[in-house]
Protein backbone atom coordinates (compact mmCIF):
# COMPACT_ATOMS: atom_id res chain seq x y z
CA UNK A 1 0.00 0.00 0.00
CA UNK A 2 1.45 3.72 -0.81
CA UNK A 3 1.03 7.35 -0.35
CA UNK A 4 -0.61 8.56 -3.30
CA UNK A 5 1.87 11.31 -3.47
CA UNK A 6 -1.18 13.87 -5.28
CA UNK A 7 -3.19 13.92 -2.15
CA UNK A 8 -2.80 16.46 0.79
CA UNK A 9 -4.26 14.28 3.08
CA UNK A 10 -2.54 11.86 2.86
CA UNK A 11 0.62 14.01 3.44
CA UNK A 12 -0.80 15.31 6.20
CA UNK A 13 -1.63 12.09 8.02
CA UNK A 14 1.89 10.75 7.00
CA UNK A 15 3.38 13.98 8.83
CA UNK A 16 1.14 13.46 11.93
CA UNK A 17 2.13 9.68 12.42
CA UNK A 18 6.21 10.65 11.79
CA UNK A 19 5.78 13.40 14.38
CA UNK A 20 4.52 10.55 17.25
CA UNK A 21 7.24 8.78 16.66
CA UNK A 22 9.64 11.15 18.29
CA UNK A 23 12.20 13.87 17.47
CA UNK A 24 14.65 11.41 14.94
CA UNK A 25 11.80 11.69 12.28
CA UNK A 26 10.59 15.59 12.69
CA UNK A 27 12.35 16.51 9.61
CA UNK A 28 10.41 13.96 7.56
CA UNK A 29 7.60 15.04 9.26
CA UNK A 30 8.38 18.85 8.02
CA UNK A 31 8.75 17.47 4.62
CA UNK A 32 4.82 15.94 4.48
CA UNK A 33 3.04 18.60 6.29
CA UNK A 34 5.11 20.86 3.41
CA UNK A 35 4.20 18.71 0.88
CA UNK A 36 0.10 18.47 1.69
CA UNK A 37 0.16 22.54 2.16
CA UNK A 38 2.23 22.24 -1.28
CA UNK A 39 -0.84 20.67 -2.82
CA UNK A 40 -3.57 22.18 -0.46
CA UNK A 41 -2.62 25.61 0.89
CA UNK A 42 -6.04 26.20 2.92
CA UNK A 43 -5.64 22.39 4.71
CA UNK A 44 -5.52 24.08 8.10
CA UNK A 45 -5.23 20.73 10.26
CA UNK A 46 -1.86 20.85 8.42
CA UNK A 47 -1.03 24.12 9.60
CA UNK A 48 -1.81 23.28 12.78
CA UNK A 49 -0.15 20.10 13.62
CA UNK A 50 2.84 21.78 11.97
CA UNK A 51 3.04 24.65 14.57
CA UNK A 52 2.76 21.91 17.12
CA UNK A 53 5.61 20.15 15.36
CA UNK A 54 7.47 23.42 15.14
CA UNK A 55 6.72 24.31 18.77
CA UNK A 56 8.17 20.82 19.61
CA UNK A 57 11.07 21.64 18.11
CA UNK A 58 11.00 24.96 19.72
CA UNK A 59 10.74 27.10 16.16
CA UNK A 60 7.96 29.27 18.10
CA UNK A 61 8.95 31.86 15.06
CA UNK A 62 7.61 29.47 12.67
CA UNK A 63 4.65 28.20 14.73
CA UNK A 64 3.24 31.63 15.25
CA UNK A 65 3.70 32.18 11.16
CA UNK A 66 1.49 28.84 10.82
CA UNK A 67 -1.03 30.68 13.85
CA UNK A 68 -1.17 33.66 11.66
CA UNK A 69 -2.82 31.32 8.61
CA UNK A 70 -4.54 29.72 10.79
CA UNK A 71 -6.62 32.35 12.24
CA UNK A 72 -7.83 33.09 8.66
CA UNK A 73 -9.19 29.39 7.74
CA UNK A 74 -10.09 27.98 10.95
CA UNK A 75 -10.74 29.85 14.58
CA UNK A 76 -10.88 27.01 16.98
CA UNK A 77 -7.63 25.16 15.67
CA UNK A 78 -5.92 28.64 15.85
CA UNK A 79 -6.82 28.93 19.34
CA UNK A 80 -5.75 25.26 20.20
CA UNK A 81 -2.59 25.78 18.49
CA UNK A 82 -2.07 29.37 20.43
CA UNK A 83 -2.93 26.87 23.84
CA UNK A 84 -0.03 24.97 22.82
CA UNK A 85 2.27 27.86 22.11
CA UNK A 86 1.54 29.19 25.45
CA UNK A 87 1.56 26.55 27.28
CA UNK A 88 -1.98 27.17 28.61
CA UNK A 89 -3.77 24.02 27.48
CA UNK A 90 -4.22 22.42 30.79
CA UNK A 91 -1.31 19.90 30.69
CA UNK A 92 0.92 21.74 32.66
CA UNK A 93 3.79 21.16 30.81
CA UNK A 94 5.26 22.28 27.05
CA UNK A 95 5.81 18.36 26.35
CA UNK A 96 2.50 17.34 28.21
CA UNK A 97 0.92 19.99 25.44
CA UNK A 98 2.50 18.77 22.18
CA UNK A 99 2.31 15.17 23.33
CA UNK A 100 -1.57 15.99 23.81
CA UNK A 101 -1.80 16.57 20.29
CA UNK A 102 -1.36 13.02 18.94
Amino acid sequence: MGLDETLAEAHNNLAFSLRLQGTHNFARSLQHYNRALELKPDLARAYMYRGVLFTQMGDLARARADHERLLQLDQALAARLERVMTGTDGHGTYDGLAGAYD
